[in-house]
């Protein structure tokens, strides 16, 4: 494996300081939170949460305040903090924000890229098939938000990373918790990533931005279809890639 290619651990763990106590309590609410295991509306408690994990409310709270930046909990009267629900209309509003960042940022990405970099966009697209053939679509979607990160990374834009990070925990929650059931399998979802390598490779300058803004929006579309399966996306990706590679 080259050295610009990640690993398992290197794009769950890369570049992460020694984690202070509220550092730990963020990461495990919010992969709770994010999986499922903490439902909407749940209650969350700081006496409970500092005495399971072995700290003072302070770190607590400030992992709260974290999340709740991130939309994920929401406090009420008298100090309550509550798992945000997933609303429909906030969640195509959010994935619509994104289809125009990441749709800005991979026309400059387009022009630049490298193939070492769309090798590793490629790695991460068999990652992500690694995760599907486990049906861990949590495993997959670090992948998943880490391929689409790089994208605008890459594009050299500081001001377009800026406003996507803070869309990703609730962009990693809603497909966690959607894209199984809309596309028939953890394995489909890797797959929707190779017509953006693809167009990547070849420079695609005319068909890069719509094929990117397509994937993202690809779950709106099912919703709308009623085609839980997937299939007849699927075939307009397989057609996408045919394009790219002429």
């Amino acid at each position: 494996m080259s050295s610009g290619q990640p690993n398992r651990q290197s794009a769950r763990h890369s570049n992460r300081p020694v984690r202070s106590l509220a550092d730990q309590v963020y990461e495990r609410l919010r992969r709770n939170i994010v999986s499922g295991d903490l439902a909407p509306n749940a209650r969350i408690v700081e006496l409970d949460i500092a005495a399971q994990m072995g700290t003072s409310q302070g770190p607590v709270r400030e992992a709260l305040q974290r999340l709740e930046r991130e939309g994920l909990v929401q406090r009420r009267a008298h100090s309550a903090t509550f798992v945000t629900d997933l609303v429909l209309d906030e969640m195509f509003e959010l994935f619509s924000i994104r289809s125009l960042i990441e749709g800005f940022a991979i026309r400059h990405t387009v022009e630049c890229i490298t193939t070492e970099q769309c090798d590793q966009l490629a790695h991460l697209t068999d990652l992500m098939r690694e995760e599907g053939g486990r049906e861990d679509m949590l495993g997959l979607t670090v992948y998943d938000m880490e391929f689409h990160r790089l994208i605008c990374k890459w594009s050299g834009n500081a001001t377009l990373l800026r406003a996507w990070d803070p869309l990703y925990s609730q962009i990693q929650r809603f497909v966690v918790r959607t894209h199984r059931q809309y596309f028939g399998s953890v394995t489909a979802v890797a797959n929707t990533h190779d017509p953006i390598v693809a167009a990547l490779r070849s420079r695609d300058v005319e068909q890069v931005t719509p094929i990117i803004q397509q994937h993202i929006m690809m779950i709106w579309s099912l919703f709308a279809r009623g085609d839980p399966s997937g299939a007849n996306q699927a075939k307009e990706q397989e057609d996408a890639t045919d394009r790219s590679n002429p």
